[in-house]
């Protein structure tokens, strides 16, 4: 039997709605496995740079606590070669990670033995150390910039950790070396003492992480390059000077020479050669070295496309099911169908709580009306859940605003900040890079002194904030009880240290004015040094608060004469950059300050503008605090 005009009507226009809310759910699909397969490469990513960071920081930090565990036995043994060759001896048989360790002395130390005396002691194998004199015109270590840089430290100092260098005196291979200064029994600096490392170790502390990732993140053991010649994923160490150290070699490191600026952000797409890869990347401690993750983009959204395609997939057979049933049964029941006509047009147009007619007989009709009810249900929920994650977008950015406002009404926004007073003449502003930000500032007036303070908490966002308005509750608390800089940071120090699991630091400038003398005194823990007119303000440099309890800040003092101007700030200022990542720096800050003779809030509006025709259009980067003040005795 043909079917009808209503038949047909109602068949497109089933199928017409069952696409339009595919295509819908396909673009979700796409945005969801899009944001998944991201998520995936970033957590593959920093899965590989903590891994392999963490064995390396590891090994070197060995290397550090064995040479200065041990310069003590050396220096004990220093009155014979034999007693050096010995005491070298029992270091690497204890410690067998080590490829070597050894002493090079000073020319003609040991009488008879030459200008040049180097003792190395070195593992031969497993389980056999040898020891040998390597110093030699051939081997003339006094010009090596290993033993001079070592010579060069103080016995407080830390040690040298070279770049990586190939050595064939005994073994030959690649090594990196952590160096100290040797004194004798008088205290006069005789050598260098050192230990080993290879870059063997290097590269099983990569391939072990490696393998790692490929079980864990079901990385094919030959995905690292593909059919294309592409490079898949790749691992890299670099040295201070940008050179490959050890890693993967099928990705050559100068194409990482002319593309420097992309190593300071975790996860940007960057383009080598022509191929887009993402990019995960880790300062490995103090060493000035640098592990470089590069996941090719095909990696990153292949297990994505995987899953979307499996979905579409499913998705397409059953729409192809749906719809041959519902064809089936609406040619079927023709007619019943004109009592659903008005209802279906109602659920159309987006009502999805029309009422729809009820049926005697449980037939397809009836079938079809529950299946109408039932996409009612599911459309409206679908929508439901739309609109609720609108409104929790929309209330985050809310919760955002009312947090930036009440972050700003934390510190002292009114100026002139003492109308009342002629002797001091003061003006500060805060633009955070975000709602909210990590920078503050804070002053006030008591006992006819002017305290005030300068702040930048590490890190940016809500984090920063809360630390941010701890450490301005903790000033006005403290500075209430003491006027002694020394002591307010003290005891700021205390209380941040006080359960910081987060490790996060605040650098922070506290100073205490007397109105009626002139007297200065202040204090700095990790500071930019601020400006007494033109010139730096002598600081010493001190930690930032927040790193270790252990500490006893200094305090300094000055004399401020009268008329002169006081200009703090924070980094954002030195370091806010242009479209082409030049810093302002120090001299366009001497620039503006140089010869200024208007008020403290005419040098931070002058100073404001030379920023924002510096950096132009490019995005602020970090929050930008600046505070000046005139003594008017």
């Amino acid at each position: 039997m043909k079917k009808s005009k209503l038949s047909r009507r109602i068949t497109w226009r089933v199928i017409g709605i069952m696409l339009f809310f595919n295509l819908l759910i396909g673009g979700a699909i796409a945005v969801f496995v899009s944001f998944m397969s991201l998520g995936n490469g970033s957590v593959r990513g920093q899965y590989v740079t903590d891994g392999i960071a963490s064995n390396v920081e590891t090994m070197l930090q060995m290397a550090k606590t064995v040479t200065y565990n041990n310069r003590t036995v050396v220096e004990a043994n220093m009155d014979s070669p034999e007693h050096v060759f010995g005491a070298l001896e029992q270091i690497i048989k204890i410690n067998k990670r080590l490829s070597g360790c050894f002493v090079a002395f000073e020319p003609d130390y040991f009488k008879g033995q030459g200008r040049w005396f180097e003792a190395y002691a070195y593992h031969t194998d497993s389980t056999h150390i040898d020891c040998r004199q390597i110093g030699s015109p051939q081997h003339d270590y006094f010009n090596g910039a290993w033993y001079q840089r070592g010579l060069s430290l103080a016995r407080s100092d830390d040690g040298y950790l070279t770049d990586l260098y190939y050595d064939d005196t005994v073994n030959s291979g690649m090594f990196c070396s952590y160096v100290v200064p040797v004194f004798d029994r008088q205290g006069r600096k005789v050598g260098v003492y050192g230990v080993d490392l290879s870059l063997e170790m290097l590269s099983i502390a990569i391939d072990e992480t490696m393998s790692n990732v490929r079980k864990e993140f079901m990385v094919d053991a030959q995905s690292d390059i593909g059919d294309d010649g592409d490079i898949y994923f790749s691992i890299q160490i670099l040295d201070s000077k940008g050179n490959r150290i050890t890693g993967s070699d099928s990705l050559d490191v100068s194409m990482l020479k002319g593309e420097q600026e992309i190593v300071d952000r975790e996860l940007d797409m960057k383009d080598l050669k022509g191929t887009p890869y993402y990019i995960n990347v880790k300062q490995l401690g103090a060493t000035g070295w640098t592990l470089v993750v590069f996941q090719h983009r095909d990696l990153v959204y292949t297990w994505g496309i995987v899953l979307a395609i499996i979905i579409l997939f499913c998705m397409c057979i059953g729409c192809l099911v749906i719809f041959f049933f519902t064809s089936r049964s609406i040619h079927r029941a023709t007619r019943p169908l004109s009592f659903l006509s008005e209802s279906a047009q109602e659920v159309a147009k987006g009502n999805f709580d029309a009422s729809l007619p009820t049926f005697k007989h449980n037939d397809e009709v009836a079938q079809l009306r529950d299946s109408f009810g039932t996409m009612q249900q599911s459309l409206k929920q679908y929508v439901e859940e739309q609109k609720a994650a609108t409104a929790a977008r929309a209330s985050l950015e809310s919760e955002l605003n009312v947090a930036h406002d009440i972050q700003m009404s934390m510190l002292p926004k009114t100026f002139p900040a003492f109308p009342n007073r002629k002797d001091i003449e003061l003006y500060a502003s805060l633009t955070p890079a975000k709602a909210v930000g990590g920078d503050l500032y804070d002053f006030f007036i008591y006992n006819d002194k002017l305290f005030f303070c300068i702040g930048d908490v590490s890190g940016k966002g809500v984090p920063a904030s809360l630390v941010m308005a701890v450490s301005r509750t903790l000033f006005r608390n403290i500075a209430a009880h003491t006027d002694k800089p020394s002591h307010i940071v003290d005891t700021m120090n205390a209380n941040i240290c006080e359960g910081n699991d987060n490790c996060m630091f605040v650098t922070l400038f506290v100073g205490v004015l007397d109105l009626a003398t002139g007297q200065l005194r202040y204090c700095n823990a990790g500071h930019d040094a601020p400006y007494v007119e033109a010139t730096l303000l002598p600081c010493q440099s001190n930690l930032p608060i927040g790193v270790t309890p252990d500490i006893e800040y200094a305090e300094q003092e000055m004399t401020i004469a009268p008329d002169m101007i006081l200009f703090l700030y924070t980094d954002g200022l030195t370091e806010a950059e242009n479209g082409g990542r030049e810093l302002f720096g120090m001299q366009r800050i001497d620039e503006v300050i140089e010869g200024f003779k208007g008020s403290p809030q005419e040098l931070i509006e002058a100073m404001t503008a030379a920023v924002h025709k510096f950096v132009g259009d490019t995005e602020q980067s970090d929050d930008l605090t600046m505070l000046a003040f005139r003594y008017k005795k």
